[in-house]
């Protein structure tokens, strides 16, 4: 339903993702728990990602509360839709404490509706805020992200199978937590799980969805008939997830004007055969990490026999510093060093944490053969761009005229030298931070400084 009513959610997304075809509708109440379910692969996600503007159709509309984010004259970007996402991991800063990640990237706390000290209460981290996130427990870790994704102010709440990479037994500890949420505030939140005892438990909306179409919306109770039976299919998605990420069928061409980006922000490494410029991009980004930059994305290494010889790779989400193992065996103890399909699924959520968490910079290791094909990582870079995020990337000189193409000839092109890499970085943080200060208030504290990321 394409109009705007306060008190409501409408949008309707309808495109194709490579052989997957979305066509849904969807009005729903702008208040409460809205849960979606359906089989693996029947578009949940894609719904939530074009709802919070991270997936861009050729045909969308979506309004909040009256207020229009995306319709065929406009398209809000993310980092401009006030929504908090939760993902299915945690994905803490390592180097920041529980009460650092909490405030990262919150607002002032003149004018919130949602306060720390509520949100401490609500999900019990009293006890947790000074411990460094590789001390908290898997609960522990999802209750400070949902904690972090709430201070943000969000209007919506998009909460993408949360429990999902949880046990049992963590999950039933969580569960209580989410129901306070639900009692306390009036939040919206948007709920997508596999398991329908989760939904049950605090759900007020249900959306049924099936290859891509809403086949039913409606209050819980009244959806109960349409539900399989106890004992049979009622995990939707008990097959595991399918991503539309590597897949040889995804779009080609990608539906972003980046033609008001500032150039500075998009930068590539030109490099040869000869470069390793693997090294090089990693070592820069983890000594920003190390230094306690905002940083996100994905960067990855060769992984070397006692020869020398290249014989696998490992990639790096940088928010957290997982390890992404993605070596494929070729036979005879070699390894193919390129992302397959699993590692592109976890490096593109990486991507897209780093998004909606409005980083400082997004690394994305490189733009070749996958991404001028349309593949690989090309639509989570494509988002970080539009995004207004600065990028930094490396492009194979064989790839140049793909990557002109991509970007529509913006951007600056870098030296594969670690000086130059720098140089960009330290003059385009030093602008962003001038900027920074100049929006803050003249009085503003400096405790309000040190504490709070602004932008």
């Amino acid at each position: 339903m394409r109009v705007t009513e306060p008190g409501r959610i409408n949008a309707a997304f309808r495109g194709q993702l490579g052989n997957f075809k979305l066509d849904a509708e969807l009005s729903l109440p702008a208040t409460g728990v809205t849960a979606i379910f359906g089989p693996s692969g029947c578009g949940k996600t894609t719904v939530a990602r074009c709802i919070a503007g991270l997936q861009r159709m050729t045909d969308g509309f979506c309004a909040v509360d009256g207020e229009i984010w995306q319709d065929k004259h406009s398209f809000r970007p993310v980092h401009r839709r006030p929504i908090g996402y939760v993902f299915q991991e945690a994905s803490l800063f390592p180097h920041l404490s529980v009460r650092r990640n909490l405030l990262f990237g919150a607002p002032k706390p003149a004018g919130a509706q949602i306060v720390f000290d509520e949100v401490v209460e609500l999900l019990g981290l009293a006890a947790l805020l000074d411990r460094s996130p590789h001390k908290l427990s898997g609960g522990e870790r999802q209750r400070v992200a949902i904690g972090r994704a709430m201070l943000s102010q969000p209007k919506l709440l998009l909460m993408d199978e949360p429990l999902a990479a949880l046990d049992r037994v963590t999950r039933n500890e969580i569960l209580p937590f989410l129901e306070r949420v639900h009692e306390r505030l009036s939040l919206p939140v948007f709920y997508i799980s596999h398991d329908m005892t989760e939904i049950e438990r605090f759900a007020d909306h249900l959306v049924l969805m099936e290859q891509g179409r809403v086949v039913g919306s409606g209050p819980l109770h009244s959806l109960h008939p349409m539900l399989p039976a106890e004992g049979h299919d009622r995990h939707g998605d008990c097959s595991p997830r399918r991503k539309s990420v590597g897949n040889p069928t995804r779009m080609t061409s990608m539906p972003i004007d980046f033609h008001d980006i500032d150039p500075n922000r998009v930068a590539a490494i030109l490099y040869r055969s000869q470069d390793d410029v693997d090294t090089l991009l990693a070592d820069f980004a983890e000594t920003l990490v190390r230094s306690g930059e905002r940083i996100g994305g994905v960067v990855q290494r060769n992984i070397k026999d006692g020869g020398g010889c290249q014989v696998g790779m490992k990639a790096i989400d940088l928010m957290c510093g997982r390890e992404i193992s993605i070596c494929q065996p070729l036979g005879s103890g070699a390894m193919a060093c390129k992302l397959d399909a699993a590692g592109l699924a976890e490096a593109a959520v990486a991507v897209s944490r780093a998004i909606v968490a409005n980083v400082d910079l997004v690394v994305i290791n490189k733009f070749s053969k996958q991404e001028a094909a349309g593949e690989g990582l090309r639509a989570e870079l494509a988002d970080a761009i539009a995004a207004g995020i600065p990028v930094l990337t490396a492009v194979p000189e064989k790839c140049l005229d793909a990557w002109n193409d991509f970007t529509g000839g913006i951007g600056t092109s870098l030296l594969c030298e670690r000086s130059a890499i720098e140089g960009w970085w330290q003059d385009l943080s030093s602008r962003m931070r001038r900027a920074r200060a100049a929006r803050l208030p003249a009085e503003a504290p400096a405790a309000l400084l040190a504490n709070h990321h602004v932008g």
